[in-house]
C-alpha cells in the first residue's frame, strides 16, 4: 500500500518548506528550515499529534541556509541520523555554503548582493550518512528512494517515496504560473539533465523546498518549455 500523500505534513519554516513523513517505525524529516526554528517545528508537529523526539532521519535536498538553519537544534533535539550528498558534506561541516547562481536578472543581483552581505551562514553539522549517487531504504512502513538530482548544487538530492511523490528541494520553485523552473542554479543543463530523470520516474507529485506541490502536467509542460528556451539560446550562439 502506498504512502497516502495526505499524511505529508508540509510545514514552512522562514521562506523554504520542510516535509514531515510520519511512521511508527520513526518519522522522517526531508529539510529544516531557516535558523532558529525548531521552536516553530516542534509547536506544529504538536498540533498533528506528533513528537519532534520520533524523528528518526533528517534528509537534506542541499545545504542551503534557508533549508540546513536549524538543522543542527533539530538533530540535537531528537537525536536524528542525518542523510546529505557527498558533494555538500564539506559544505555542512563547516556551516556555509555559497549562494548559488542566478538564473533570471533579479536573482543575479540577489546573489551579488547576498555575496556582499555574506549570506549564507548557518550552525554547522556533522552528517551521519554521506550519499554519493542513490541510496534506497526499506526500514519504515513506506519505500524510499534518495537520487542524486544536480543543477540548482552540485549535491542537491531528491527523495522519492513509494514511486508516486518526489521532494525535490530546490530542484523546482512554484512561485511562478508559468513554470517551475529555479530562479538560482549553479548549472541549468545538468539541472534539466535532472529533470529528465525525474520525468523517467513514475511519480506524480513533486513537494519543492518553495511553494506548494506541483503535478505532473505543470512539471512536464515547464521541462519543454526550458528545453526550448535552451535551444533557441544555442541557435544564438
Amino acid at each position: 500500500m502506498k504512502f497516502d500523500q495526505n499524511k505529508v505534513i508540509p510545514i514552512r519554516l522562514g521562506s523554504a518548506y520542510c516535509y514531515y513523513l510520519p511512521s511508527p517505525n520513526g518519522s522522517v524529516l526531508i529539510d529544516s528550515g531557516h535558523f532558529n526554528k525548531q521552536n516553530h517545528l516542534q509547536s506544529v508537529l504538536v498540533a498533528h499529534e506528533q513528537d519532534i523526539r520520533d524523528i528518526r532521519y533528517i534528509f537534506v535536498t542541499h545545504t542551503h541556509h534557508d533549508h540546513v538553519g536549524s538543522l543542527a537544534a533539530i538533530k540535537r533535539i531528537s537525536d536524528a541520523k542525518v542523510f546529505v550528498h557527498r558533494d555538500e558534506a564539506m559544505f555542512l561541516r563547516q556551516g556555509r555554503t555559497p549562494l548559488p547562481k542566478g538564473t533570471l536578472l533579479w536573482t543575479k543581483m540577489m546573489v551579488h548582493l547576498g555575496t556582499v552581505a555574506r549570506i549564507g551562514r548557518y550552525p554547522a553539522v556533522e552528517p551521519d550518512f554521506v550519499i554519493s549517487e542513490e541510496l534506497q531504504l526499506n526500514e519504515f512502513d513506506y519505500r524510499i528512494q534518495i537520487i542524486s538530482t544536480p543543477g540548482h548544487t552540485a549535491g542537491s538530492l531528491t527523495i522519492i517515496v513509494d514511486d508516486h511523490m518526489a521532494f525535490v528541494g530546490d530542484t523546482m520553485f512554484n512561485i511562478r504560473h508559468e513554470t517551475v523552473y529555479p530562479p538560482f542554479a549553479n548549472d541549468q543543463a545538468a539541472l534539466l539533465s535532472s529533470w529528465n530523470r525525474l520525468l523517467g520516474t513514475s511519480c506524480q507529485t513533486f513537494f519543492p523546498g518553495h511553494g506548494r506541490s506541483i503535478d505532473r502536467a505543470k512539471f512536464e509542460h515547464s521541462y519543454h518549455k526550458a528545453l526550448d528556451k535552451l535551444k533557441v539560446r544555442g541557435a544564438r550562439c
